[in-house]
């Protein structure tokens, strides 16, 4: 299909077997090879997922697993989390359709830098929780039956992989000759890749439990009940501009001060 590289799929906490291999069938349909299951309930490998991925046993034999969703996140940049119902998240919200030429976007201006985008989705009893969700960049939910709005696992995979590759087909359709660049002609200093680069998951995810362990030391929280809901602001909050290597470079900076009793308290 061309140079484009697919988004990874992120299962965080799948359950069954057959709905993990149900999923990489749909990923192969789609042209989608990267799985990576964070947590599954029943171990890995499961032989229960052989058989319903069809053509996609080589997606399930490459699968890749992870203790948390954070290690897995450590290539990627702009993640895409999907969700059955409306979360009280100052998060974007979109649409499959919508954000698909974002993912395209994103991995034809970062995927020669080793850095990714990702499809997350939750385990098929409770879907994604709230500290999940605000790793995300954007938050999905598909415009269905209000009656009936939750997906199956491989449903939904097979729904967002779609959509990438329907933006991919146009993306490539419609792309021109890239114009050659003499060196002669380009600015005498570009930006540095972490200038521009957005910080990983795994990299934001280590921000964060460094900022939140800083500030638990010096009773930022106040009570054990409010800690979660605070910590889960502060990471929407620092995940809604998508911070670049530089930029979680300079917090750390200002987080090194408090650890040497520079900062307040």
């Amino acid at each position: 299909m061309g140079a484009l590289t697919p988004p990874v799929v992120i299962l965080a906490r799948p359950q069954l077997g057959e709905n993990i291999g149900a999923a990489a069938r749909a990923m192969k349909n789609c042209g989608l090879t990267d799985l990576r299951l964070v947590d599954p309930r029943d171990g890995w490998p499961n032989l229960a997922a052989l058989p319903m991925a069809a053509a996609g046993k080589d997606i399930i034999e490459s699968a890749k697993v992870y203790k948390t969703l954070g290690d897995a996140l450590h290539d990627v940049t702009f993640l895409v989390a999907t969700s059955a119902r409306p979360r009280d998240m100052a998060k974007p919200v979109s649409d499959p359709r919508s954000v698909a030429p974002l993912l395209v976007g994103h991995h034809e201006q970062f995927t020669d830098s080793g850095r990714y985008a990702g499809l997350l989705f939750g385990a098929e009893r409770s879907g994604l929780d709230n500290d999940e969700l605000a790793l995300a960049d954007i938050i999905v939910q598909a415009n269905l039956n209000p009656e009936a709005t939750s997906l199956n696992l491989a449903q939904a995979v097979f729904l967002m992989a779609w959509e990438w590759r329907v933006a991919a087909l146009h993306h490539i359709a419609a792309a021109k000759p890239a114009e050659t660049v003499s060196s002669k002609t380009m600015s005498p200093k570009m930006p540095t890749d972490s200038e521009i680069i957005p910080a990983t998951g795994t990299a934001r995810d280590f921000f964060f439990t460094r900022l939140e362990k800083i500030l638990d030391e010096r009773h930022f929280f106040g009570s054990p009940e409010m800690a979660p809901v605070v910590k889960r602001n502060l990471r929407t909050y620092f995940t809604r501009g998508t911070p670049t290597e530089q930029e979680l470079n300079t917090l750390h900076g200002i987080l090194t001060l408090f650890e040497q009793g520079k900062g307040l308290g």
